[in-house]
């Protein structure tokens, strides 16, 4: 029965593992939560439960973007869904719920912070749901790694409707502390759980420790270059992504940066570009993913350490959807955890400033440590990674796995001493361009146009020595600069000599302990890039 539904509606001949069981129970009425690996088919589980059914279903999904492709996704196949979100104006949401009473639509896709809108709640209040879906249900968790308030308003909207429907919980990163929650913040009646196995062989999972900054530039441009097909690369801030895709375009890629500061236009459009693969790679913030279902990305790099395993797998799960071979590859940097360590401190000072009590704060504080510590045991990890991740997850199959998955840097020996050289074939490769900011490319480009540092400076409202940084940036990346403008001869040599002494350029404030007080530190950066550029000649 439920397979010719299947194969109507989807064309699909069979089920992947969990999905029948699932849409059954739905079906008899029963509350669900379903723990799902990404790309493991969760839609389908409510989707086709939502196509049987004479009533209405609702569908809680976090992002617009996802909501409108899924909602054309199922349009495409000739099944009635519509959505509801902020794009929309009251009298146009109102014709979409009048379309829902007289029967046009089988599914409604809203966004969580809707279910607080007293509008909305005032035209759906007697509608007849069948079933409320709620997708990414671990957002509805402070213990899951990408919490949100508004999933807290589930339960309410739910309470307020004139007939409680059948409510089934999705997430493709829940441990046994999350799935609780989910449980009891959804306030589930007796729930299903199925935990439909987190393992997905055909990832390739690879981390490589400790790389400087360039040192990680480089081995993505070589990994990029390696591949085929698109991929995606993670950053842990805005700047670094803005950089990253920078870097990658300057050589030969065509890539885009993605991240929350950018405008929502700018966004859809990176978005459909990557889609389309106009795109081949997109270099993105954790702001960019939930609304990806692009079957066929061949690759996910992590350009610096999550915060968490959940986090990590969610987003290299993104990869190898379609079942094909795909390559999660984490670049790991010491700095990493300093990031994270910062970014837990700011979100102490921001529980504190909602007037959380101390002892809730230490609690999602320690949490949020803890959960750092076990991301970093993953990276730092001599044993097979695969089964750290279903360890971590609590998947039943995890003693049943063989102890070599074969599918990991560890298992494959991919490394046999811990410190790697790293890309020496891509470093001595001829025209690598190194990243630059847009900040310091505006100054560059200023400069370009015969500027002095004084109105350099008073035109972007910034400080001489900083605008003289940006310019050694700028002459460090191989672009052309006369340090003789800045930087007297006698002064240059001055600093050569102490360069000599040293033997080192990787610290600057040794350098500035034995020169004269006089001599800055934008003198030095000059010099130093001027020493590096020449290095970088010799090499090619």
């Amino acid at each position: 029965m439920l397979e010719k539904e299947l194969e109507k509606y989807f064309g699909f001949s069979k089920f992947r593992p969990g999905q029948k069981e699932i849409i059954e129970k739905i079906l008899e009425g029963k509350d669900v939560v379903a723990l799902m690996p990404t790309g493991g088919g969760k839609s389908l589980c409510y989707q086709l439960p939502a196509i049987i059914s004479e009533k209405i279903s609702l569908v809680i999904s976090p992002l617009i973007a996802l909501m409108k492709d899924q909602v054309d996704a199922l349009t495409a196949r000739g099944i009635p869904a519509t959505f509801i979100n902020s794009s929309l104006t009251q009298e146009e949401i109102s014709e979409r719920v009048e379309a829902l009473r007289k029967g046009k639509y089988k599914l409604l896709y809203v966004a969580p912070e809707r279910l607080s809108n007293s509008y909305f709640q005032s035209l759906v209040h007697d509608l007849d749901f069948h079933l409320l879906a709620v997708d990414e249900a671990h957002c509805v968790s402070a213990w899951g790694h990408d919490f949100r308030p508004d999933y807290l308003e589930i339960k309410n909207f739910v309470g307020k409707l004139a007939k409680r429907p059948t409510v089934a919980a999705f997430t493709a990163t829940a441990t046994p502390e999350v799935k609780n929650d989910i449980i009891n913040r959804l306030m589930l009646r007796e729930p299903e759980v199925f935990l439909c196995g987190f393992n997905r062989p055909n990832l390739k999972f690879f981390v490589q420790n400790n790389l400087k900054t360039k040192e990680r530039y480089v081995e993505i441009l070589r990994i990029v270059k390696s591949m085929k097909g698109a991929g995606i690369v993670y950053a842990l801030t805005r700047k670094d992504a803005e950089k990253i895709a920078t870097f990658l375009s300057e050589n030969g890629i065509t890539a885009s940066f993605y991240h929350a500061g950018v405008t929502a236009g700018k966004r859809e459009k990176v978005q459909n570009e990557f889609m389309q693969d106009k795109r081949r790679v997109i270099v993105a913030t954790i702001a960019f993913g939930m609304g990806v279902d692009k079957s066929d990305v061949r690759f996910v790099i992590h350009a610096g350490m999550p915060k968490n395993i959940e986090g990590y797998y969610q987003e290299a799960g993104r990869a190898g959807r379609d079942g094909e071979t795909a390559y999660c590859i984490l670049l790991h940097s010491k700095k990493d955890t300093i990031t994270h360590k910062f970014f837990i401190r700011q979100d102490r000072k921001m529980m504190w400033g909602q007037g959380k009590s101390e002892e809730e704060v230490l609690d999602l504080i320690s949490i949020k440590y803890d959960r750092l510590e076990k991301m970093m045991e993953y990276v730092e990890a001599e044993s097979c990674r695969r089964k750290i991740i279903l360890k971590y997850f609590n998947d039943p199959r995890y003693d049943q796995y063989k102890d070599n998955c074969q599918g990991c840097d560890v298992c494959l020996n991919w490394k046999k001493e811990k410190k790697v050289e790293i890309c020496e074939d891509v470093k001595k490769e001829k025209g690598i361009k190194y990243p630059l900011s847009n900040t310091v490319r505006e100054t560059g480009e200023l400069y370009l146009k015969k500027y002095s540092v004084k109105q350099m400076a008073k035109i972007r409202g910034l400080s001489a020595r900083t605008i003289v940084g940006h310019l050694a940036d700028w002459y460090s990346a191989g672009k052309e600069l006369d340090i003789s403008k800045f930087v007297s001869l006698e002064v240059e040599n001055k600093i050569m000599a102490v360069i000599s002494e040293i033997g080192s350029l990787e610290k600057l404030r040794p350098i500035k302990e034995k020169l004269p007080e006089e001599i800055g530190y934008d003198q030095i950066k000059l010099v130093v890039a001027k020493v590096r550029r020449e290095e970088m000649h010799h090499i090619t």
